[in-house]
């Protein structure tokens, strides 16, 4: 990552906080996953953990923004994908909230969010080298597919 001396530009600032935002919505989705779920403990530990490293993702960018920049909410910034990612994010959240869902239909949903998820990141990685974030989002990235991995093994052994 950059040297925390370094600044970054107001529109890469508001890309980090976009992400944050993004990682906090899917946690938000993964822990309701882990509330219908609550009475199978192994699945309900799958979504608790992929809840808290989304979590954790969340707080990794808001701390690059907070180190890497100066913030100035007057500037208004918008990434059509990571906007588009962030409303279909939203728009999942509320529909999970109101079905119940089976096993099996968490998994898809899932699925489709992590590879929206690694899809951006990579592309994140490409954009944003040249003020030094691409380590992070290489990182996002790879937590992505071992989310992927994890998830289809789940599928794969419930099937």
């Amino acid at each position: 990552m950059m040297n925390s001396t370094a600044k970054l530009p107001l529109n890469k600032i508001h890309v980090l906080d976009t992400c944050s935002l993004i990682e906090e919505r899917c946690a938000h989705i993964y822990r309701h996953f882990e509330r219908m779920f609550s009475e199978e403990p192994e699945i309900e530990a799958l979504w608790s953990k992929i809840a808290n490293d989304e979590d954790n993702h969340s707080a990794q960018f808001k701390l690059a923004a907070l180190h890497l920049g100066d913030y100035n909410n007057d500037v208004n910034f918008k990434d059509k994908k990571l906007v588009t990612l962030l409303d279909k994010l939203d728009s999942i959240h509320r529909a999970v909230e109101t079905k119940q869902l089976s096993l099996s239909e968490t998994f898809e949903i899932a699925l489709v969010i992590e590879m929206d998820l690694a899809e951006r990141h990579i592309e994140s990685i490409l954009t944003y080298r040249d003020c030094g974030l691409s380590d992070l989002f290489l990182k996002m990235e790879k937590y992505d597919q071992g989310h992927l991995e994890l998830l289809q093994s789940a599928v794969d052994t419930l099937s």
